[in-house]
């Protein structure tokens, strides 16, 4: 059994592992709750019953991971060990990754996430990063391996407690984010420049950008007036005048903007 102690070593700072195959999936999705919740500070997690549709078959998630900064969000799967991988769980994470979401998304946000009314949720769905993860009660090498080969990942929460009943929490794995979302600019033919918040993650100088064109060209951020101004160094932007563009940003850093 595994077994862990918090500052000094008395009883009282001693946590012992719980059984993983007590839990009933209900109770263990709230443990995941609160374990990310606290775990990954940056991040909401709740409850997230929307539905997705893939090839006919619709599937519903059980939770939702989401970035504070709106940047980027995960569908989590819950899972027990026992479940079938190929007759539960890969129907499951294969329909969350690549198929489309349904409108009930659209209710279970807004009914799960402070602060997301419909027009958040319908641009969390439609225009930001969405990343599955399966968090489960017991590791897996086979199923992390398995999982990668569809671009899902893979978490382990344990739960210990000490003797009164208090509980700690032990996530294992890591999330990775392959890309952002720094927000929406807007197009200006006039300034022939796009403007976006200046909080949106942008360095200001001189940076490289690849455009609409797959391009890669120097633009230069400045701020001004309380937000950053994105203009090309050389040539026409060629967008609509007063339109809208997503800027994304990669893990590796590259930056590019998406109509």
């Amino acid at each position: 059994m595994k077994r862990l102690f918090i500052g000094e070593c008395q009883e009282d700072n001693i946590f012992e592992l719980v059984d993983p195959t007590s839990f009933l999936e209900i109770d263990f999705e709230a443990q995941v709750i609160k374990a990310l919740t606290c775990l990954l500070p940056g991040y909401m997690c709740g409850v997230f019953a929307g539905t997705f549709i893939l090839e006919g078959t619709r599937r519903s998630a059980d939770l939702a991971l989401i970035h504070k900064s709106f940047s980027h969000w995960f569908v989590i799967e819950v899972e027990l060990a026992g479940h079938s991988f190929e007759g539960h769980v890969l129907p499951q994470v294969r329909c969350f990754r690549y198929g489309a979401p349904e409108d009930s998304c659209i209710t279970s946000l807004m009914r799960g996430f402070e602060g997301v009314d419909a027009k958040r949720a319908e641009s969390i769905l439609r225009h930001i990063p969405r990343y599955v993860a399966v968090v489960a009660n017991l590791p897996n090498l086979e199923w992390a391996k398995l999982l990668n080969t569809l671009d899902v990942q893979l978490l382990t929460v344990s739960i210990y407690r000490d003797h009164k009943g208090r509980s700690a929490h032990e996530v294992e794995g890591r999330l990775n984010v392959p890309k952002v979302s720094l927000g929406f600019a807007r197009f200006s033919a006039i300034e022939n420049c796009l403007r976006i918040p200046r909080n949106c993650g942008l360095p200001v100088g001189n940076i490289q950008i690849i455009d609409q064109f797959d391009v890669a060209g120097s633009w230069t951020v400045h701020e001004a007036s309380g937000v950053l101004w994105v203009s090309k160094d050389r040539g026409p932007t060629l967008l609509v005048h007063e339109s809208y563009v997503q800027i994304l940003r990669a893990s590796d850093g590259r930056i590019w903007i998406s109509p």
